[in-house]
């Protein structure tokens, strides 16, 4: 195989506008927990889970796995609200109840799980307890990487953690194995809400070049 050394035209370049763009999308991300309804096609989401399924993991090792909620939206959260009745009360049941009339509203569900057969079980001489640190990682970028698609198809979601108070009950209703752990829910529509302007720290205070802050 030759090498060739690309000059000119042809010369090694920052894809500026690429960056730009994705950027953007970044950018405009926000927790949208109130959602409308509206037409989003199965590509659109299959290309949406697309971004997650290309993700990094340690070792190609793909520890993550997606339940979607189409036509089982608004039964998937019936079912949640019911469930929550019977283990919350008072003050704690009415907040919790009140948020999900915006999940509820929206197009599709997305629950995030974490395949333990992948996580818990490392490569022969791996310590098991980094390499379940490598999977948490996979898993962040993961759902990072679905929510910019998400924003970058002019959809809102919020990233919930109901999850962990029906872990059990969901697992029924979603049909999935017992090797299987709850990691999030995405609820995702159209945003029915004006979010707050985002804000983060100085560049200077997260950022630094070459060395960090301690003398």
């Amino acid at each position: 195989m030759s090498t060739e050394i690309l000059t000119g035209e042809n010369a090694l370049q920052v894809d500026q506008a690429g960056l730009d763009s994705y950027l953007n999308h970044v950018l405009k991300r926000r927790s949208i927990r109130k959602l409308t309804a509206g037409p989003v096609s199965d590509e659109t989401i299959r290309a949406i889970a697309e971004a997650g399924r290309w993700s990094a993991s340690s070792g190609n090792s793909q520890p993550a796995r997606i339940v979607i909620l189409k036509e089982r939206n608004t039964d998937f959260w019936n079912f949640v609200e019911q469930t929550l009745s019977t283990k919350l009360q008072g003050e704690q049941l009415e907040r919790a109840i009140a948020r999900l009339a915006g999940y509820r509203s929206g197009v599709f569900t997305i629950v995030v799980y974490e395949d333990t057969t992948i996580s818990h079980n490392p490569p022969a001489g791996f310590n098991p307890e980094l390499w379940k640190n490598f999977a948490a990682q996979a898993l962040g970028i993961f759902q990072a990487n679905l929510w910019n698609a998400i924003s970058a198809a002019g959809l809102g979601a919020s990233n919930q953690h109901i999850n962990f108070q029906i872990e059990e009950e969901l697992r029924s209703f979603l049909h999935v194995p017992e090797t299987w752990q709850s990691y999030c829910i995405l609820p995702v529509g159209f945003p029915a809400e004006t979010p707050a302007e985002g804000s983060r720290h100085p560049h200077e205070k997260v950022v630094f070049y070459e060395n960090g802050p301690a003398e």
